[in-house]
């Protein structure tokens, strides 16, 4: 196969000084390139463009493999008054219930600490502060009448890519700013049909994967440090008490990187099990759309929320939606794997004790630890990366001639993936099956795996960015991006601190298995504190 031809159609037109600059961001991935160009074919079990669930092995449906007995968590006592916009959603679901206060108070408390910190924050691009209000109002009256649903009166953020019906939404992008969406995307419809309440739409780089030096977004729990992306505004507003949950999307770490390092909690589920439609797309394959919050309890809460088939994603998951509110059980038996090699290796002291910590923590209650390989970790974020900036190339052919209107980032993505060669492509969608195979034998010797989450705390952007496009996929992505390319669930929770910074670790289970993480992640919450 010719190794020039390319993928999309478009890169004849791009300008000459923007592939030069492409080319420049992407030299540093040349050995990383090389490596998979070498790997020996036929492939084993090939896979290619995912429909639906059906590509993945051992689709467990029924998340049967959370363990019961004693050690039950009891979920906290509502905070007092003075505290509501920092509420996890379970707290003021409760205090709603015990009429401790009503969602107007709520939101207008959220309103509030929006104009008194969310320029700082830089968390809102968006906002519809009479429409909150009129959803509270509402709110309250279902609650006073018996009626309320789910999630009544709980304050969301939308990531800036999830299209919210009359209100603004412009993928960080000149090309949208005055896009304004007819119709909700189904997850934003889902939420609203259980009566959350959506006060912000939240800050993203262009398109969820350009500028990634911050776009301004504060980190409040690591003053002066990266917000992470590109789901950074939800992250951070949730960190700074503007919304109690919000809405990410994760195409190669993007609602966990912001997580990890903004000190709160965010979910990548299994692939398909949220559907994606009304939602900018960045990678068909890989792109995940979740939930991020504060603690892992809320995780469950918005999960049984948006999760399920949508006729209108082709790639949404055809499995039962089992309850994932039902968390807290003992986890004493679970075998935990901790993989070895070069996922670990990148971690900084403090990310490596966290780790040590939780691991500790695990044990005293109840599991046991041990190590499993994961000889093809590097490879899977390689992999990643060329599906990714070919499919992004993809979506946007129709916008190739306006190029230069993109970010600068964005624009050196496009034009990588435009010209990319089609044997590139297709070998990593083929490669896919290596790293595949070692989590199915990894989890046919454990329950569920621990990592670090990003290898470092939050790090300082005045300094950091200085390594072209390998920096994601070395310094902040490298131990998300495998679980993109293999679609398994992963969470991300707070861990302890590195240097006075937040630091995270993440639990990754089998395919369907989402209850599962978000049950090892309640319980550690509630043991640790953190």
């Amino acid at each position: 196969m010719d190794d020039e031809w390319t993928v999309t159609d478009g890169s004849a037109g791009i300008p000459t000084e923007i592939l030069a600059a492409a080319a420049a961001s992407q030299a540093t991935l040349g050995d990383k390139l090389a490596a998979l160009r070498s790997l020996s074919e036929p492939f084993p079990n090939t896979v290619g463009p995912a429909v639906s669930d059906r590509w993945m092995s051992d689709a467990d449906t029924t998340d049967s493999r959370v363990v019961s007995g004693d050690d039950e968590m009891s979920p906290p006592p509502p905070a007092g008054p003075d505290d509501l916009a920092e509420l996890s959603a379970a707290s003021l679901l409760a205090g709603y219930r015990g009429g401790a206060f009503d969602p107007v108070e709520v939101i207008d408390a959220c309103l509030a600490r929006i104009d008194d910190t969310g320029a700082r924050t830089g968390a809102v691009v968006a906002r519809d502060d009479d429409g909150a209000r009129a959803q509270a109002t509402q709110a309250s009256a279902r609650w006073r009448q018996g009626t309320a649903r789910a999630l009544e009166g709980v304050p969301a953020g939308i990531k800036d890519i999830i299209n919210t019906r009359g209100l603004r939404t412009a993928a960080g992008s000149p090309l949208f700013a005055d896009h304004v969406p007819a119709a909700d995307a189904t997850v934003v419809a889902r939420l609203r049909q259980a009566g959350a309440v959506i006060v912000a739409k939240t800050t993203t780089p262009e398109f969820a994967f350009g500028d990634e030096t911050g776009n301004g977004v504060a980190n409040p729990n690591a003053p002066g440090r990266w917000a992470g992306g590109s789901s950074s505004g939800s992250a951070a507003g949730l960190a700074a008490g503007l919304f109690a949950v919000a809405l990410g999307t994760d195409t190669g770490g993007s609602i966990r990187v912001p997580s990890s390092y903004c000190g709160v909690s965010g979910l990548k589920p299994t692939f398909g099990r949220v559907p994606r439609d009304g939602v900018f797309g960045v990678s068909w394959t890989l792109d995940h759309v979740g939930p991020m919050a504060r603690t892992a309890e809320d995780l469950g809460l918005i999960l049984g929320v948006i999760a399920g088939r949508s006729q209108a994603d082709p790639y949404s998951s055809t499995s039962p939606v089992p309850d994932y509110g039902a968390i807290g059980a003992s986890i004493r038996g679970l075998r935990i794997g901790v993989p070895g090699g070069w996922l670990p290796e990148g971690a900084s002291p403090g990310v490596a004790a966290a780790l040590s910590g939780m691991l500790a923590r695990l044990e005293v209650l109840g599991c046991t630890v041990e190590p499993v390989p994961f000889p093809h970790a590097e490879l899977a974020g390689t992999i990643a990366w060329v599906i990714t900036v070919v499919e992004f190339a993809a979506h946007h052919v129709s916008n190739m001639h306006r190029i230069g209107e993109f970010t600068p980032s964005a624009a050196c993505r496009l034009a990588a993936g435009a010209s990319a060669s089609a044997s590139d492509y297709l070998r990593a969608l083929r490669a896919r099956s290596l790293v595949q195979s070692d989590l199915d034998a990894a989890f046919a010797q454990v329950d569920v795996l621990v990592t670090p989450a990003t290898p470092t705390s939050a790090p300082d952007p005045a300094t950091f960015f200085d390594d072209g496009d390998r920096l994601w996929l070395d310094k902040v992505a490298r131990n998300f991006l495998p679980f993109n390319v293999t679609g398994h669930p992963a969470l991300v929770l707070p861990a302890g601190l590195d240097e006075g910074r937040p630091a995270a670790v993440q639990i990754v289970a089998p395919h369907h298995a989402d209850a599962l993480c978000l049950n090892v992640g309640a319980v550690l919450q509630a043991a640790t504190g953190i």
